[in-house]
């Protein structure tokens, strides 16, 4: 039986409490969202669990993952933060509509940057926020419980209870080296000058775990003896690519965002075509918001605009 019978006896600030440790993913950073202890954070979620007498969080690795009993109470007790919240949007303070986007760190350069002469910014508050844990139930459990709006993946999903778009497809790669390397001055790159010398690989979303786990990337067709030299990995592609600039190391990466790095961002590389035995599929990226979100025009009139955005550089 639920230890209360009526709101006057429920604890409002309970209500933060669920809606912070969802958000930020755990107790520790709840309670600086909150400017709380993390014991007064701990506690709260007891208090909370007891009330409705279900378990509302398990622990992981990564910290506390909401069950479906969490996730449930968070999208309705979201609605009503919501009402409250506009209570505060009047006259000239009124904010903007906010929409929160998860990426990884490729998805503020190529493309929320190429979207401000769309006017996106001028009609939304827009927050992106990185994102690592590309799975099929995480990417929805973050997307039900409101923490974003838009999940941005290279991971394809079939759920009833999402919408999805592909906003590119990567299907042409390159090799990419310092302008001071040997390589930078060859016509041609063959497989031996592939495995000779040493490799930065990118390891911050499923970029590159795409590439080698569903591609056979570095595996079957390019690497059937595990000869490739892996010296340096790195969760950025910023600081994959100063790495490239001032080594004698190489990577291979989608030529779009070699493109990129070399005519936007004046990075010293040098773009190589792959040799002729290497084939590799598409890699896409998709846009994934949920059907209930209650923001789903606007959700989707900004995955039309980053779609334009993806399209202009090709």
């Amino acid at each position: 039986m639920n230890p209360f019978h009526s709101i006057k006896d429920f604890d409002l600030n309970l209500i933060k409490t669920l809606d912070a440790v969802i958000r930020e993913g755990n107790a520790s950073k709840a309670s600086k969202y909150l400017q709380v202890t993390p014991a007064a954070v701990s506690m709260a979620l007891r208090r909370l669990q007891a009330t409705y007498n279900e378990v509302l969080f398990v622990r992981t690795k990564e910290g506390l993952a909401p069950t479906a009993k969490a996730v449930e109470l968070h999208s309705a007790f979201s609605q009503a933060i919501g009402i409250v919240d506009a209570t505060f949007d009047t006259g000239k303070n009124k904010q903007k509509q906010g929409i929160t986007i998860y990426g990884s760190d490729i998805i503020e350069p190529l493309y929320l940057s190429k979207t401000i002469g769309l006017d996106l910014f001028g009609q939304y508050l827009i927050t992106h926020r990185s994102f690592w844990e590309h799975d099929a139930r995480r990417i929805k459990e973050i997307l039900i419980s409101g923490s974003a709006d838009i999940v941005l993946s290279f991971d394809p999903i079939d759920d009833g209870q999402l919408n999805t778009a592909e906003v590119e497809s990567f299907t042409q790669y390159c090799v990419i080296c310092s302008n001071r390397n040997p390589l930078a001055d060859a016509a041609k790159l063959s497989l031996y000058n592939l495995f000779a010398f040493h490799h930065v690989v990118y390891t911050n979303d499923r970029l590159n775990r795409s590439l080698k786990e569903k591609y056979a990337l570095f595996q079957n067709l390019l690497d059937p003896f595990g000869q490739r030299k892996i010296l340096f990995r790195s969760d950025s592609i910023t600081g994959m690519i100063n790495m490239v600039e001032n080594s004698s190391m190489i990577a291979v990466i989608p030529s779009r965002l070699a493109r990129f790095f070399k005519e936007k961002k004046q990075c010293a590389i040098s773009l190589l075509p792959l040799p002729d035995e290497i084939k590799l599929k598409p890699l896409r990226l998709y846009a994934y918001w949920s059907k209930d979100n209650l923001l789903i025009d606007d959700i989707e009139l900004i995955v039309a605009t980053l779609q334009s955005a993806a399209s202009f550089n090709r």
